[in-house]
């Protein structure tokens, strides 16, 4: 009898020659030590980079090295078992919670809202009542910032003013974003042809008192149904507030709009992509030296950092025509404002009482997960090969890995923030 160690994960002990004719091909018996090693490296350089440095540490030459396909093949298969654990986790613990409150398993939306809970459909945040003194507080920031400040730049809208989340211990922080690897064609000698450019991958990163969480898929509804589970077995919707950042993408908004209508959620659109979009807009819009260009931009980015969007409206109108290069692109700059209207915030504000702005960290995770690894030069994936990858880097940020090559356990609850603020510092 002997422990031995199968793929990506152990098997436990049993008779050696039994366990080596049971492999299928292409498997081989590997330590924890090395699949760790394997997913660490495949999560961050090519294969062929990959499979160089691991034949290189492990002295492996000739018939014992490492081959790409037998490495490609494994972290696919991990992947594939780490999805299944997954799903199989959902499926006893969070479907059935699901079901008891009233959700449709197969598609995650509520059979009947008004059935819910009520700390989950009308969340009320502890604490959140007994706050006599945050008017005061709040008009003592605003009046300091406005004294440095003049006309439409100053915090004037009441109402973002009311809305800004008063505790953040609070609120469930859930930034989202997608980014697309190139697919591989589909075209064969016998005249297939190529159906996809781009193989979306989304990747969500949440943010609560407890710690951080990455749930990562290929395509938009995976990764939201994979989100709402995350959120019902960790209990992070009851009677907290739900906030989600995007870069104002229609694909977002509607897969937010569709999974959580059921409770109150906020909307932010991310301030980087508000202002990129801007200046790349009035870029094209307005005329003049590039110092005159400057002036004009940071005026309305002022303007847009207080939440004044009427007087941001307002202020591309009443551009004079000597200032004006392409009414065309003006316009759209003046309707692109009034299309993200509901999901523009008071910036300077949550800047002041130290929130978040930004979906900087669903893009990070985007770029630690996806991007980094997949999109270079003359890359492209199969659906399951982008997805395989995603889903162990997902593993990894998530601290899940030790966890799944040990005890085959994905945890499924948030990463502890002194692990989250160690990796940042790393």
């Amino acid at each position: 009898m002997t422990c031995v160690e199968s793929e990506f994960g152990r098997t436990g002990c049993t008779v050696f020659g039994d366990f080596a004719s049971s492999l299928r091909p292409k498997e081989r018996i590997r330590s924890a030590f090395v699949a760790r090693m394997e997913i660490r490296f495949t999560s961050e350089l090519s294969y062929r980079s990959s499979v160089e440095v691991l034949n290189e540490i492990l002295h492996r030459s000739g018939d014992n090295e490492i081959k790409l396909m037998t490495l490609r093949d494994g972290i696919e298969s991990a992947a594939a078992r780490i999805d299944s654990h997954v799903d199989s986790h959902v499926d006893s613990h969070a479907e059935r919670v699901l079901r008891d409150g009233g959700f449709d398993p197969e598609t995650g939306l509520p059979t009947d809202p008004d059935s819910l809970p009520e700390p989950i459909r009308t969340p009320k945040c502890p604490g959140e009542d007994g706050l006599p003194d945050r008017a005061d507080a709040l008009r003592e920031i605003i009046d300091a910032y406005n004294a440095k400040r003049v006309g439409a730049a100053r915090i004037a809208d009441a109402g973002l003013v009311e809305a800004v989340e008063p505790i953040a211990d609070n609120c469930v922080y859930i930034s989202v974003d997608d980014v697309g690897a190139r697919h591989q064609k589909d075209t064969r000698k016998d005249g297939g042809t190529k159906t996809r450019k781009n193989v979306e991958n989304t990747v969500i990163h949440v943010e609560c008192a407890e710690g951080t969480y990455v749930p990562a898929r290929v395509g938009m509804d995976p990764a939201f149904k994979l989100l709402l589970a995350f959120l019902l077995e960790n209990r992070l919707m009851e009677n907290q507030r739900v906030v989600f950042f995007s870069d104002g993408a229609q694909n977002i908004r509607r897969a937010i709009d569709r999974y959580f209508a059921f409770r109150p959620r906020t909307l932010m659109l991310d301030w980087y992509h508000l202002e990129k979009r801007m200046r790349e807009l009035c870029s094209m819009a307005l005329k003049g030296t590039r110092t005159e260009k400057h002036a004009m931009r940071d005026k309305l980015n002022a303007m847009l950092w207080a939440g004044n969007v009427d007087s941001a409206m307002a202020y591309l109108r009443n551009m004079q025509s000597s200032q004006v290069k392409n009414a065309g692109k003006l316009k759209e700059a003046i309707d692109y404002l009034e299309r993200k209207r509901p999901w523009i915030c008071c910036y300077a504000l949550r800047k002041e009482l130290g929130l978040r702005n930004s979906s900087n960290p669903a893009e990070k995770e985007n770029d630690l997960v996806v991007a980094r690894r997949q999109k270079h030069n003359g890359m492209s994936w199969s659906f399951g090969g982008s997805h395989a990858l995603a889903t162990v880097g997902a593993a990894r940020r998530n601290d899940e890995i030790d966890g799944w090559l040990t005890d085959k356990d994905i945890r499924f609850t948030p990463k502890p923030k002194e692990l989250t603020d160690s990796d940042e510092a790393a």
